[in-house]
């Protein structure tokens, strides 16, 4: 059997607070022949590729909250590579989106003038370093966006739903989601639609059955949760999420303790199953 884990990054893998994988590095070494961790994530191609490092794992992965999945080169067979694939370093990618980072702020920056609010892109790397935490050289692999600019809101909630609305006459296909820090605005993909789009091309790859596990911990996790067959929820201290569905489970550790827990919890129930 085959496990496909997709995982949100920060607060679920990493700890929301110092990004540290803490003992997940032994943990996943372990696990790695017999699963596939694929990141779905609002992070940069960069940030990835930079923690892949760490972890030493090379497996394909979803950034920018689903608007490109990677597959790395050799992964996919030569067949499963269509015209909608592009070649991006030493990755193949297929792109779920129509835009690009600097296309966000030609297209909403004229509505700076009703609304306080900034685009990634713009904040500076000590605003970047209060909200975030990160440290400089992350802040830098941060902004490598190819694809989305989350939105920072300094509003009121009220002037919120009159900013989405706005939004959407701009685009009626565009939505906003609440990520851990930022607002993030997508068009025709969410992390759900990548997951689907991942495993529709995988798909014919995988002989033997398939279990999917999911792992998040936000509102703009949730597309993603509800489609696999194990969704775990990890603990925080932002607004608990709830899914209507059988096979959840909601982890009594946060990041990164609440990940290992969450997964133990899913490969025992699969024990008991068999």
């Amino acid at each position: 059997m085959n496990f496909y884990i997709f995982t949100d990054l920060d607060g679920t893998l990493l700890d929301y607070n110092n990004y540290s994988f803490g003992d997940l590095g032994s943990y996943i070494k372990e696990i790695k022949d017999r699963v596939e961790i694929i990141y779905n994530t609002s992070k940069t191609f960069s940030e990835v590729l930079y923690l892949n490092n760490k972890l030493k794992i090379n497996f394909p992965f979803i950034i920018e909250n689903g608007s490109c999945i990677f597959f790395p080169k050799g992964y996919l067979e030569k067949k499963e590579i269509d015209k909608n694939f592009f070649e991006y370093e030493n990755y193949h990618g297929y792109r779920l989106t129509k835009y690009t980072s600097e296309n966000f702020v030609d297209s909403f920056s004229n509505l700076k003038s009703k609304y306080n609010f900034s685009f990634y892109s713009e904040l500076k790397e000590n605003k970047l370093a209060e909200i975030t935490n990160l440290n400089f050289s992350d802040i830098k692999r941060s902004k490598k966006r190819l694809f989305t600019n989350p939105i920072f809101w300094e509003d009121t909630k009220k002037n919120l739903l009159n900013f989405k609305s706005d939004i959407s006459l701009h685009d009626k296909n565009l939505k906003i989601l609440k990520g851990g820090r930022f607002f993030h605005v997508l068009d025709n993909y969410d992390k759900g639609i990548a997951l689907k789009k991942f495993i529709k091309i995988i798909n014919p790859l995988n002989k033997s059955s398939l279990t999917t596990i999911s792992l998040g911990d936000s509102e703009n996790d949730l597309s993603m949760l509800k489609l696999t067959d194990y969704s775990c929820v990890i603990k925080s201290k932002k607004k608990k999420i709830f899914l209507k569905k059988n096979k959840n489970y909601y982890s009594k550790s946060k990041a990164p303790n609440g990940w290992k827990e969450s997964l133990e919890y899913v490969f025992n129930m699969e024990k008991k199953n068999f």
